[in-house]
């Protein structure tokens, strides 16, 4: 069937709601104290006004991305099940239940028809508005790190992903008058991170190169490596100016690791080398089950009864890395889960973007998402937080969803 100009130039009502929650997505991530909260109740309310299409349709409509629902399902059923047999606490459930989100927002997208430049719309006011926040709290106020409505390291970590994200839309607006949107996207949310101070977000600035370059070229030539190359620069440049103190954190690396080295581990990188230790001496003793989702601080304590670990790790409530924190409280299930969680839309983009060039740019901003993710989680557990566990699971159903919708496209 032939779609007609009438039906892909003028959006009906039901598109324009759609495309509206997928720019707010990106927008009030940040900027708001409930701006994920919102968009899980709209999708909620989509998932129930259109259960029995979702249900009748669900071939049509999730049928390639099956991999990625059975992570999301198997991530909170494995969480309930640690909880039933480890300790009950419902708080450490709340974000794999709705984490669950991504399953009807593959769906709710493909059917929604929203307009997919105003994901890219969403993400520059997004980020610009974190920036803009950032300065305040920063040079306004005088806090010594930018944290939004969240923590600093998820504030800055969640800007510098959008910010990648933000490139793949480079094919999009090439030769229109919003040429530049991308660019300004991606130094606003370089800018955001930087002001927080989370040095995790920048080694994802770095390593992403490589995927930009691999896969980027093709989807939107080589000015999306100029464009990465030159927020590189920009970090680099922005260690010379000394009240964002970006070259002060990057020296007490070296500080801190030395001082862990001489037995003082009560510094940022020495509580996490201190950390990981007490993660892999839980692990070794729970193998199979982990200690469970709620008994992490427990388990750190006992540590530190027995002289196994320095006091000043206690009281800390996860592993301060995503990988090790899933063996820790869940086993080896737990951990491979993770995993799974991370390969299941890593290889649907990474296809998308191998087999199928219309949809090349969302399938593009989905393996940023989740590449930046991977290493975010090297040194923070994004996925006890609110808007970590959130913003991964429902931006790689919208972006799963967008890839699906064009795919349809091209067979209409």
């Amino acid at each position: 069937m032939t779609t007609t100009a009438h039906s892909t130039t003028t959006p009906d009502d039901t598109s324009l709601i759609f495309s509206a929650a997928l720019f707010l997505l990106p927008a009030l991530a940040l900027n708001t104290h409930a701006g994920i909260t919102l968009i899980e109740l709209a999708i909620l309310c989509g998932s129930i006004f259109y259960s029995r299409r979702l249900w009748r349709e669900r071939t049509t409509l999730f049928g390639s991305t099956g991999a990625i629902m059975a992570a999301f399902a198997l991530t909170f059923a494995l969480g309930l099940a640690s909880l039933l047999t480890t300790g009950l606490d419902f708080k450490f459930i709340e974000n794999p239940l709705k984490a669950l989100l991504v399953m009807p927002v593959i769906g709710l997208v493909v059917i929604g028809r929203p307009k997919g430049d105003w994901f890219w719309y969403g993400l520059c006011a997004g980020t610009v508005g974190a920036t803009c926040l950032a300065l305040y709290q920063r040079f306004v106020l005088h806090e010594p790190r930018a944290e939004g409505f969240h923590m600093a390291i998820m504030f800055g970590d969640v800007a510098m992903a959008m910010g990648l994200m933000s490139l793949a839309g480079i094919q999009r607006f090439a030769r229109t008058r919003l040429s530049l949107l991308p660019l300004l996207t991606f130094a606003a949310g370089i800018t955001a991170s930087i002001l927080s101070g989370t040095r995790g977000g920048w080694v994802a600035l770095v390593l992403s190169v490589v995927p930009l370059y691999s896969y980027g070229r093709h989807a939107a030539g080589r000015r999306i490596i100029v464009f990465a190359l030159a927020g590189v620069s920009l970090l680099a440049a922005s260690a010379c100016v000394p009240e964002l103190g970006v070259r002060q954190r990057f020296a007490d690396i070296a500080g801190d690791i030395q001082k862990y080295r001489d037995g003082n581990p009560d510094t940022s990188i020495g509580l996490r080398l201190e950390n990981w230790k007490g993660a892999v001496r839980i692990f070794s003793e729970h193998p199979l089950t982990g200690i469970g989702r709620a008994n992490y601080e427990q388990g750190l304590n006992d540590l530190v009864a027995r002289k196994e670990l320095s006091p000043a790790v206690s009281g800390l409530k996860h592993a301060h890395n995503e990988l090790l924190n899933a063996f820790a409280t869940e086993g080896i299930l737990g951990g491979f889960t993770l995993i799974f969680l991370y390969a299941a839309p890593l290889a649907f983009f990474v296809r998308r973007l191998r087999h199928d060039p219309a949809c090349r740019p969302y399938a593009l901003a989905g393996l940023l998402l989740v590449l930046s993710f991977i290493d975010f989680g090297l040194t923070q557990v994004l996925f006890v937080h609110h808007i970590g566990s959130a913003f991964y699971a429902i931006t790689a159903g919208a972006l799963a969803g967008l890839c699906i919708r064009h795919g349809h496209r091209r067979q209409e």
